[in-house]
């Protein structure tokens, strides 16, 4: 390839990718949950872009080709970080079509949250506590807002899966905060009868 060839192709890499860095950043750091790594990961996505450029097919999705690179790049680090990825086994024989309309409705639900990119520590706590095969196509509809048909094009499988898997990951990550809202009242409890305790020691210490 001359230099002008790839002068032009690396111009017309960056006119069709870098508007998509900053959902390619949010989805990484939702995942990563650290500034550094996703910055890293979104770096080595674009490199590998480029490097397959030439494999995008004129008039793709360019920015469902650019998540499924990322997705890759997110398991190659966890591969080399020697980390887990939390997987379970589903059973794709008992999904079904499931669509939002299911749902229950809340008002201020996870789901909104991770639209409005309020990710607090327990909601993230939560997220990561879901299996990969359920998180990312939660994160792909909510913080990239891809539908149905572009996320089953992102992780290859049938759109009447993403939709299934999407009401399991709803489903899960409502439980998994319900619980850590327990826990919490518990330990809150625990702390106030603790407090209660050196109070009334204390009283009676005065009272000798």
């Amino acid at each position: 390839m001359g230099l002008n060839a790839f002068f032009n192709r690396k111009k017309e890499f960056e006119k069709l990718t870098w508007c998509f860095a900053g959902q390619l950043y949010r989805l990484a750091f939702s995942r990563l949950s650290n500034q550094q790594d996703a910055e890293d990961v979104v770096q080595e996505t674009y490199v590998r872009a480029f490097r397959s450029f030439h494999t995008l097919a004129p008039n793709s999705d360019t920015r469902a080709w650019l998540m499924k690179i990322l997705l890759n790049v997110i398991r190659d680090y966890y591969s080399k970080m020697l980390r887990t990825i939390p997987t379970e086994p589903i059973d794709e024989s008992s999904e079904e079509d499931l669509s939002d309309g299911n749902l229950p409705s809340h008002t201020k639900n996870p789901e909104d949250k991770l639209l409005e990119n309020e990710i607090d520590a327990g909601l993230l706590q939560a997220l990561h506590s879901l299996p990969s095969t359920l998180l990312y196509p939660l994160l792909l509809r909510e913080i990239e807002d891809l539908n149905y048909q572009e996320i089953a094009g992102v992780l290859d499988i049938p759109v009447g899966t993403v939709m299934s898997r999407l009401f399991r990951a709803r489903q899960s990550l409502r439980n998994q905060l319900a619980q850590n809202r327990q826990v919490k009242r518990c330990e809150n409890k625990s702390s106030e009868k603790a407090q209660g305790d050196d109070l009334m020691k204390q009283g009676k210490r005065d009272d000798l």
